[in-house]
């Protein structure tokens, strides 16, 4: 009958530690599909500028145009001043073009580090 009992006991244990690891699996599991939308949002964000930036490198090419024609119609002030506003276009869309590929870089890495790592710890695998 001892015998009978410890195996129960083995068995117990053993389903409750399965149980425990099963669980904190699929909470990481969770975690790390949050933490892979979160970065793919990030990239998004940062694909969504770059392109403002090409939408405003469209325009500026467009002033860039208009200011060679001032420029070239008259001497002074006209394409001056299509000049400087092709200048600040220009400023926006380097910018933007920053901005954009720093959140890219940051979030081009999907692999959930923070999940991965508290699965091994939890499992004793660190």
């Amino acid at each position: 009958m001892s015998d009978n009992f410890g195996r129960y006991f083995v068995n117990a244990i053993v389903a409750g530690l399965l149980g425990r690891i099963t669980a904190v699996i699929k909470t990481e599991i969770e975690r790390a599909k949050k933490e892979i939308a979160a970065k793919l949002k990030g990239i998004g964000v940062g694909i969504g500028l770059i392109v403002a930036a090409g939408v405003f490198a469209f325009f500026l090419a467009g002033v860039l145009v208009a200011a060679a024609i001032l420029g070239l119609a008259t001497v002074w002030p006209a394409w001056l001043a299509a000049l400087t506003v092709a200048g600040g276009l220009l400023l926006i869309v380097l910018i933007l073009v920053l901005i954009g590929s720093s959140l890219i870089k940051k979030n081009k890495d999907l692999t959930p580090q923070e999940s991965i790592d508290n699965v091994k710890s939890v499992v004793g695998l660190s």
